[in-house]
């Protein structure tokens, strides 16, 4: 919620926001707008028949001057505006090359119209009487048209600009939002192992209570410590791969209360060598625990049949692999949420998926060790 509610007053920024330097990006754009204005102002003075025939008049009205600068800030920063509603509200259709055409065909008429109306406050002000406002000549047509193209241009160019930076920043967003989900979604799947893993050890303690309470407390104990480094780490979604070993051994400990001598547990270290490296190794939180669990629910744990899991690396200590015999349980019926999960979890923390084989004889994961940063 707070994610989002993050995304929300970003946002709200937006492209038309005080982050990422918008200030002095429209700051800039204030005073180049200002430029252009003004150049139109000089351009329409300069090269029509205001100034041939106006000599001794006020060409140069300070209230046009003035005026013509914040007007066509107005309509500019208008346009700026409509392009990013464009984006918006119609991104494909806005993004193709007709539409993009098409806003920039607006903008090229609107500018023409604009640089008329200018004219006719020019030779209104300019108190010439024997010039026609509203009947100009071709030839101040033609310069009308040139200045158009003039701020066409540039005005194109700051559209083209405006619009990579608000691509940008919804990429930027999107980024932040996938993050943000798929940290809700480990969560989400992390808390969906917990109370599996709380209900089985309480119906455990029961047992034991009736019928080994010295064994029946020291699970207590051994439970308490294992609950807590669930409590500790479920809302990381990484951590040591040597933490998730103790912590595993920690738990067999525990199910060996549960299944005696039946549960055999071996976990072979590489050489000496490679121990700083497995260091910096990260796994996702309690993936070894749920790969144990599973173990002892599909398959027989008794004096007759016991349990072998296996905890080993690959050569290249890219993966650690979990393994353990088969002596699968008649009557158990499972969705296989908990290895789905797991799989889910790998795609979502890093791209990667795990490895499952099955034999008559044995089942072996094999989990991606991730880095640490």
């Amino acid at each position: 919620m707070a994610g989002r509610q993050k995304m929300r007053s970003r946002r709200k920024s937006g492209i038309l926001g005080k982050e990422n330097g918008y200030g002095l990006y429209s700051f800039l754009n204030v005073i180049l707008f200002a430029a252009l204005a003004e150049f139109a102002y000089v351009c329409v003075i300069f090269f029509t028949d205001v100034l041939k025939r106006s000599f001794e008049g006020d060409v140069f009205s300070f209230w046009v001057f003035i005026g013509n600068m914040v007007a066509f800030n107005v309509l500019c920063f208008f346009l700026l505006r409509l392009n990013i509603k464009l984006n918006s509200r119609y991104p494909f259709r806005y993004y193709s090359s007709l539409g993009m055409v098409l806003f920039f065909v607006l903008i090229g008429f609107t500018f023409y119209a604009y640089n008329y109306l200018l004219y006719v406050g020019t030779v209104a002000s300019s108190g010439d009487d024997g010039l026609s406002p509203f009947f100009p000549t071709e030839s101040i047509w033609f310069t009308l048209a040139s200045i158009t193209m003039s701020e066409l241009v540039i005005m194109c160019l700051i559209t083209l600009n405006q619009t990579a930076r608000y691509t940008l920043k919804l990429y930027a967003e999107s980024e932040e939002l996938r993050e943000v989900q798929a940290r809700s979604e480990i969560q989400a799947l992390q808390t969906q192992l917990n109370p599996h893993f709380l209900f089985n050890s309480l119906n455990t303690l029961v047992s034991e209570i009736d019928y080994d309470p010295a064994a029946a407390k020291k699970f207590t104990i051994d439970l308490a410590g294992v609950y807590r480094y669930i409590l500790q780490k479920q809302n990381k979604p990484l951590v040591a791969v040597f933490e998730e070993l103790d912590f595993l051994q920690a738990y067999v400990n525990l199910n060996r209360i549960r299944v005696g001598e039946s549960l055999h547990y071996e976990c072979t270290y590489p050489d000496r060598s490679n121990l700083d490296f497995l260091q910096e190794k990260r796994l996702p939180s309690l993936s070894l625990q749920l790969l144990v669990e599973n173990a002892l629910k599909h398959n027989v744990v008794s004096a007759l049949k016991p349990l072998h899991i296996r905890v080993s690396f690959t050569e290249n200590l890219s993966h650690l692999i979990v393994s353990n015999n088969m002596n699968p349980k008649k009557n158990v019926h499972s969705l296989g949420t908990g290895l789905d999960n797991l799989a889910r979890r790998y795609v979502i923390l890093a791209g990667q998926e795990i490895k499952v084989e099955r034999t008559e004889k044995e089942f072996t994961v094999k989990l991606p060790m991730l880095d640490g940063n």
